[in-house]
C-alpha cells in the first residue's frame, strides 16, 4: 500500500483525542525544527524508561501468575490485595506515561512528509513506539486479568492511596481493546517500512535511542499481533460489554476527561508556568528552617513513575550559608558534638566547609534565577542542588517539620551532604546507597542511628519491593497528627487550583487529606 494509502488509513480508523474543555494549548508541533527534534528526543528517552518499566512489571505479573489466576471463590487476603494493587498502580502509571507520549506526537500525520520531514519523521517514532509498547504490554496484562470478576472489580474500585480513580481498569481496557488502536498498529508497521528512507534523510536513524525504538517496535509488535491472533477474537467479544457499560458510568469525565487525553499537550502549555508563584515563594521562605521536609507535584511532570500517590516528590531544605550559620552554629548541642569530631571544628557550616570543600563551593553558588542554593533532591540528574525556582515554584508544595533537636538536624544536613552526586535510582532500590531515589534522601539522611534519633519512617511494599512513595511521608503526617509522639509538625501547604491557574495557602487539615487525591485527577479539591 502506498504511503499516502496507509496514512490516509490512519486518519480513517483512529479516533483523535478528544479535546481539553479549555483553550487549545501549544502544540509541540510549533517549536523549531532543532527544538523539536531536542524535545522528541528527550521524550524518546522517557520512553524507554517507561517501556523498562512495563517489562519489569510485566516479569513481576509472570511470577505471580498464580495469584491472578486465583479461584473466584477464594478471597484475595490483605497482603494479596496490597501486592495485586500496587503492581496494577505502578502498571497504570507507567502505561498513562507512555499514553502521554504517544497523545503529545499524534498530529505527525498533520506534518507534511515533503515539507516538514524532521518533524514527521520524529513524531511517527514517538507515537508508533509509544503505541507498540502498550499494546504489547497492555494486551498481556488485559489477557491475564480479563473474566475474572473479582480481580477486576479489585482493580477497578476508587484507591487514593495507590494513586488510582475509580474505573481506571475500564478505561484502560477500552485503550488497549479498541479496534481503531489495533488497526493503527498494522497501518503503522507498514507505514514504518515505507518510511525508512525519510527516516535516515531525516537522520534519524543515526541519533540516540532510535535503533532501540525501531527493534522496540518491532519485537512489541510481534507480541501484539501474537496475543491478537491467539485471543483477540475472546478479548474482543468480553470487552464488548463491559465497554458499554463502563461509558455509562463515567459522570467526572466532562470534568477530568481521560488523562492522557489533556495531559500530552498541556505539558506543552503549562511549561515553565507552575501554579505557585515566585511570591508565595519568597514569602514561604521567611518560614523556612535548616531540615524541613518538603514534598512536592507538578501536575505535567509527575516524577517517580511507578510509586502510588497524589505526591511524587520530597526534598530536604538546607537554607542559604547565612541560615545554615544562624541556625546551628551558636546551637551549644551542634557544638558539642562538633567537639566529639576529629580537628574539633569550630562551627558546623565550617565542618561542612572542610568536610566537603567541592560541594561546599558549589552549594554556595546560584542558580540560573540568580538565587542562593537552599535544597538538595534527588532528580533525574542525580542528588543536586538547587534554588528555590527549580524545588519549591510547582503546582502544589507541602513543608513539614521534623521534632527534632538541632544537632540531629545538622547530623541528618551532613549525611545528605555525603550523598549529594549519587545519580537518580530509577529502580528505588533502597538497600543499594549508590544510586538514590528522591524519598531515599531524606529517609536514608534521617535514619535513626545511635547518635542520631531520626523519624522513623515505615517503608512499604510496592510490587513486591521494600520503598518509600512520597505520599507515605504526608500518611505518617496525618496518622501521627494531634499526638504528643508525633514526628512531624505542620508548616505549610500551597494547594494548587488548576482551573484558576494558581495556588492557594491550605491549612493542616486540607495538607492531612492531600494524600487521599487521585494522582492523575485534573479535577483536584
Amino acid at each position: 500500500m502506498p504511503a499516502a494509502s496507509l496514512l490516509l488509513a490512519w486518519l480513517t480508523v483512529a479516533s483523535p483525542p478528544p479535546q481539553a474543555p479549555t483553550a487549545p494549548p501549544k502544540s509541540v508541533y510549533a517549536l523549531e525544527d532543532d527544538a523539536f527534534v531536542a524535545q522528541a528526543q528527550e521524550d524518546l528517552r522517557q520512553l524507554e524508561r517507561y517501556a523498562q518499566g512495563l517489562r519489569r512489571l510485566s516479569e513481576e505479573v509472570k511470577t505471580s501468575r498464580a495469584l491472578y489466576l486465583q479461584k473466584q471463590s477464594e478471597p484475595y487476603t490483605p497482603d494479596q490485595k496490597q501486592r495485586l494493587l500496587t503492581t496494577w498502580a505502578a502498571f497504570f502509571d507507567y502505561f498513562l506515561s507512555t499514553e502521554v507520549i504517544r497523545q503529545r506526537y499524534w498530529d505527525f500525520v498533520k506534518e507534511p512528509l515533503l515539507t516538514q520531514p524532521k518533524k514527521h519523521a520524529w513524531g511517527f517514532l514517538l507515537t508508533h513506539g509509544a503505541l507498540t509498547t502498550e499494546l504489547a504490554h497492555g494486551l498481556t496484562f488485559a489477557e491475564l486479568t480479563g473474566g475474572r470478576k473479582q480481580l477486576e472489580v479489585l482493580l477497578d474500585e476508587p484507591a487514593p492511596e495507590y494513586g488510582l480513580p475509580a474505573r481506571a481498569f475500564a478505561r484502560f481496557k477500552e485503550k488497549v481493546i479498541h479496534v481503531g488502536t489495533t488497526t493503527q498498529l498494522l497501518t503503522g508497521d507498514g507505514y514504518k517500512q515505507q518510511l525508512r528512507p525519510l527516516l535516515v534523510k531525516a537522520g534519524a536513524l543515526d541519533a540516540p535511542r532510535v535503533p532501540w525504538v525501531m527493534q522496540e517496535m518491532k519485537l512489541n509488535s510481534e507480541v501484539a499481533k501474537g496475543l491478537l491472533i491467539k485471543r483477540g477474537p475472546v478479548l474482543f467479544a468480553k470487552a464488548a460489554t463491559d465497554l458499554t457499560q463502563d461509558s455509562a458510568q463515567r459522570a467526572f469525565f466532562p470534568v477530568q476527561r481521560a488523562v492522557a487525553e489533556w495531559m500530552g499537550d498541556t505539558r506543552v502549555h503549562r511549561s515553565g508556568q507552575p501554579l505557585i508563584s515566585r511570591a508565595q515563594v519568597q514569602a514561604l521562605l521567611e518560614r523556612m528552617e535548616p531540615g524541613d521536609i518538603l514534598v512536592a507535584r507538578q501536575n505535567w511532570y509527575l516524577s517517580n513513575i511507578g510509586l502510588p500517590g497524589f505526591w511524587p516528590h520530597a526534598e530536604l531544605y538546607v537554607g542559604t550559608q547565612q541560615e545554615l550559620a544562624a541556625y546551628f552554629d551558636e546551637d551549644k548541642d551542634v557544638k558539642a558534638w562538633l567537639a566529639t569530631l576529629e580537628g574539633k571544628p569550630q562551627s558546623f557550616t565550617g565542618h561542612l566547609a572542610t568536610a566537603f570543600p567541592t560541594k561546599w563551593a558549589a552549594y554556595n553558588q546560584t542558580d540560573t534565577h540568580g538565587d542562593a542554593l537552599r535544597i538538595i533532591e534527588s532528580i533525574s540528574e542525580g542528588v543536586s542542588f538547587t534554588g528555590p525556582e527549580h524545588g519549591m515554584r510547582v503546582d502544589y508544595l507541602g513543608v513539614m517539620r521534623p521534632r527534632l533537636t538541632r544537632v540531629d538536624k545538622a547530623r541528618a544536613i551532613l549525611r545528605a551532604f555525603g550523598y549529594q552526586g549519587r545519580p537518580y535510582d530509577f529502580d528505588f532500590d533502597f538497600f543499594s546507597d549508590q544510586t538514590l531515589v528522591c524519598t531515599e534522601l531524606v529517609w536514608k539522611s534521617y535514619a535513626p542511628s545511635k547518635e542520631l534519633r531520626g523519624l522513623s519512617i515505615p517503608l512499604v511494599d510496592v510490587v513486591g519491593r521494600r520503598t518509600l512513595p512520597a505520599n507515605e511521608l504526608v500518611r505518617l503526617f496525618d496518622a501521627e497528627f494531634g499526638r504528643e509522639d508525633r514526628q512531624l509538625d505542620f508548616v505549610a501547604f500551597l494547594d494548587g487550583r488548576e482551573g484558576e491557574g494558581l495556588a492557594k495557602e491550605a491549612d493542616a487539615a486540607a495538607f492531612r487529606y492531600s494524600y487521599r487525591r487521585a494522582k492523575w485527577d485534573i479535577a483536584q479539591e
